[in-house]
């Protein structure tokens, strides 16, 4: 089968290797789409912090976590009832249970994770435990949008989004978009999204965002505070992993508001904060870690968010390490690969 192998900083490769075979409890999964994540341009790069992890596996490995498909192959002792020709999409990470961050409701630190990070491929393996059926009214385009989603749930949650909320969002990616349409659906009436490509800006106005910034040639605080009548926003997102964009979040939040900051940053950088602004606001800084026990939620929410325009371009698997280089600086919003 077609799979993409990563060897090294830039040298991702489209290779011929033989076709998974399931073990106790997983499935084999013939791949529709696996969409390019944003930490996927920096895992070409070799910038990924989480490369270091003792998980990771060694060079050359697979990527691609954002997947749907069609189960093919039934492992051996599986608990569900699950059937060939059945139509998923996936976590990529199976959760021991038993440590104690499973335990203790933190399964995105689990001591013992399983990763099926392998997407980028014609046939992938998955434990029953990360594979979630398709509703009959998802696509495939729609089931690989699956993950991405609950990175957005989980950063809703963290925010604290209540009906009338104020909320500012820096990043039109596909997590900025799609934290935006999570928002909303939870009670966001006021929205701003700052990026600097007019073409993300745009969607972001289709979208339901009721402004948009240019925080490079326009003054990101000020339109911040004529939409929330000077008062500051109840919820800022960072979502666009950029560290310059960190600091402006502290200044566009409100009064006791609460600031997420939901990028992949490089695992060196440092942003400055006055304690005094936090404790005279009473701000409240959080941070976003994968998605943990939003999955059957986010699944529900596929058929209500709009997602079909921000997938912007679909490519073959043999067009990945180009989609992958060009990413960081194209104005595609999701780009989905097809094996």
């Amino acid at each position: 089968m077609k799979a993409a192998l990563t060897y090294g900083p830039f040298d991702t490769r489209v290779e011929d290797i033989p076709e998974p075979v399931p073990g106790k409890g997983e499935v084999k999964v013939k791949i529709a789409y696996c969409g390019i994540c944003g930490s996927d341009p920096e895992i070409y790069e070799g910038t990924f912090g989480l490369l270091k992890a003792p998980w990771w596996p060694p060079a050359p490995f697979q990527t691609g976590h954002e997947a749907s498909g069609t189960i093919v192959e039934l492992g051996p002792g599986l608990l569900g009832d699950w059937k060939v020709g059945q139509r998923v999409a996936m976590n990529f990470r199976d959760y021991c249970g038993a440590c104690y961050y499973c335990q203790n409701k933190q399964e995105q630190y689990c001591e013992h994770v399983k990763s099926y990070e392998a997407g980028f491929a014609e046939y992938a393996l998955y434990s029953e435990s990360c594979l979630y059926p398709l509703p009959d009214d998802v696509s495939f385009e729609r089931g690989a949008m699956l993950e991405p989603v609950t990175i957005a749930v989980h950063a809703v949650d963290r925010g604290d989004i209540v009906p009338g909320t104020t909320v500012a969002i820096s990043g039109g990616g596909t997590i900025g978009l799609l934290v935006m349409q999570v928002a909303i659906h939870a009670g966001a009436a006021r929205v701003l999204l700052s990026d600097p490509m007019p073409e993300k800006r745009a969607m972001a106005l289709k979208l339901g965002a009721d402004v948009v910034v240019d925080p490079l040639n326009e003054d990101l605080i000020a339109a911040g505070m004529k939409l929330t009548d000077g008062r500051g926003f109840d919820t800022v997102f960072e979502c666009s992993g950029n560290i310059k964009a960190v600091p402006p979040t502290i200044d566009l939040a409100a009064k006791y508001g609460t600031i997420v900051w939901a990028g992949a940053y490089h695992e060196d950088a440092t942003v400055p904060v006055r304690p005094f602004q936090m404790f005279g606001n009473e701000l409240t800084i959080r941070t976003t870690m994968l998605a943990p026990y939003v999955f059957p939620r986010s699944l529900k929410l596929l058929s209500k968010l709009d997602l079909e325009p921000m997938i912007t371009q679909i490519v073959p698997i043999e067009d990945i390490a180009k989609a992958l280089a060009s990413r960081k600086t194209s104005t595609d919003i999701k780009i989905l690969v097809k094996p």
